[in-house]
């Protein structure tokens, strides 16, 4: 599996190895300032982030906000911002009240 975080339109920009949701969360702001300083309607979305296997089945069609990774430790890094970070445990009580 790549580590390579790709744009929507398929531009590599980054890397992430799937360890640490806090280094994700750097790696995304250091993103988003690299394609404003582009000027760039580039995104990335969280379904495009690498390591996607590491999320639980239960969270896989999570809707309720967006769910960027789960590392290594079992912290997410949530929301649309990419700002929070949550324990996996917490994730998964949420979506079980119905919320996908």
């Amino acid at each position: 599996m790549s580590d390579e975080i790709k744009t929507t339109e398929g531009r590599a920009v980054g890397t992430w190895n799937g360890a640490s949701a806090t280094e994700l969360m750097q790696e995304l702001t250091r993103i988003r300032k690299q394609l404003a300083d582009e000027k760039s309607r580039e995104k990335v979305s969280p379904r495009d982030i690498p390591h996607r296997d590491q999320i639980p089945a239960d969270l896989q069609n999570f809707r309720a906000y967006p769910l960027w990774c789960v590392d290594k430790a079992g912290s997410c890094l949530v929301g649309a911002g990419a700002n929070r970070i949550e324990p996996v445990d917490k994730v998964l009580a949420f979506s079980l009240v119905e919320h996908h």
